[in-house]
This record gives C-alpha cells, structure tokens and sequence, in this order.
C-alpha cells in the first residue's frame, strides 16, 4: 500500500541532464569550437580544419551524387560531345566518394580517361559536388594543371587525383636528372595534399620523395 506524502514533503524530479557536464566532459574541443563559431555537433575533423571531414554523430550522409551518371555530367562540363564520337566520350573512370567541405554530403573524387588522352592514361581529374535536381559542379582545386612553378616542376607520367588515408591528395612521378654515368635514376614522387578552403580545395602540404641514386 502506498503511503501519502507526509507534509512539507517536496515530489522528487527525475534528474535532468546539464549541457555545462557535456562542456566539462570535452573543454578542448568546446572551447575551439567555440573560438572558431561551430556550432557544437560539428565533427572534430571540422574543428581540426583538416580538409576531408566526417558527418556529425546522429547525422545521416547525404549520398545524392551516387545515384546519378557522372560520365553524362562530364561530357558537358568538359565539353567532349562535339569533338568525341559518342561510344568514345568516357572509355573508363575511376570514382571515390566522400564528405571533403564538411556539409555533409558526399562529393566525387573522378579520374576518367576521355578520347582526348594520348597515353591511355586519365586526363580528366577532379572532384564533382551534387546539385540538385539532378546535376554536379565541378570544385575548384589550386595547382589543378601543369602550369603551377615549382610545385610542377620535374613532373613525368600522369597526375593522379585520389583520396589516401582520407584526404584528397594529388600525386605524380618526378624525374631525377641522369647520373654522371648516364644510368637513369628512378623517379621520385611528389604528393599535394589538400584541405577545403571554403571556396576552393588549397594545399596543406607539399610531400617529397626523392628520386632514386646513382
């Protein structure tokens, strides 16, 4: 039998939770979030700023972009019907998926060979963003051709657009020069791996690997 409550008694509260717990349990990441004016459910890899970013927790990724044809878009934003016969346009592509400006939606990283490679090799590179309702825009990068000195300076074979260890990262061969023997020295490698700027993918840092000895 349940007794009533004797008098002055106060009703007991279930207990509530304190967003100032949740603050002291992570004061780092609150107080740069803070700094930086994030709102508190962006990811620590926003917070970070570095370049490929996570959804924040509870939050579904939107994956739009993988239901459309990437190829079809390419062909316009480059241009290739005019100058390609049709079954010629896109002969293969390579595609990765993943969040890079932290809005939570994915882009597409694409290297596609067009009927204008020489080699055989992909000579389209880059990275496409959903639009709705069904179309993409390609995303600016810095030092996206040859043209850039000294960045490019040495460059042999292709660029390569890829996504490693999460970040965007472009990569290529460079030529070492001939040894005083004449023997060719293998080519070094050269990495540039981005983060987003806001606008456009700008370059974090730069990563050499030197060619080889004589």
């Amino acid at each position: 039998m349940s007794m009533p409550p004797t008098a002055g008694a106060q009703p007991r509260r279930a207990p509530v939770a304190r967003p100032d717990r949740v603050r002291a349990g992570f004061p780092v990441l609150w107080m740069l979030a803070s700094l930086l004016g994030l709102p508190a459910g962006v990811s620590t890899a926003v917070a970070a700023g570095v370049g490929v970013e996570r959804a924040a927790q509870g939050q579904r990724l939107d994956r739009s972009i993988r239901r459309i044809s990437l190829a079809h878009h390419v062909v316009r934003i480059r241009g290739l019907a005019p100058i390609c016969p049709l079954m010629k346009r896109v002969l293969s592509m390579n595609v990765r998926y993943a969040d890079l400006d932290g809005d939570n939606a994915e882009e597409a990283v694409v290297e596609a060979v067009t009927c204008q490679s020489t080699d055989g090799s992909a000579d389209l590179v880059g990275v496409y963003k959903y639009e709705r309702p069904d179309s993409v825009r390609e995303l600016a990068t810095e030092h996206a051709v040859r043209s850039s000195e000294p960045v490019f300076s040495g460059a042999t074979g292709p660029l390569r657009l890829e996504l490693i260890d999460g970040r965007l990262v472009r990569w290529f061969a460079v030529a070492g020069a001939a040894c005083p023997s004449g023997k060719a020295r293998a080519p070094g490698r050269r990495t540039l791996v981005y983060r987003w700027g806001g606008e456009r993918f700008v370059v974090d840092r730069i990563e050499e690997v030197p060619p080889g000895g004589c």
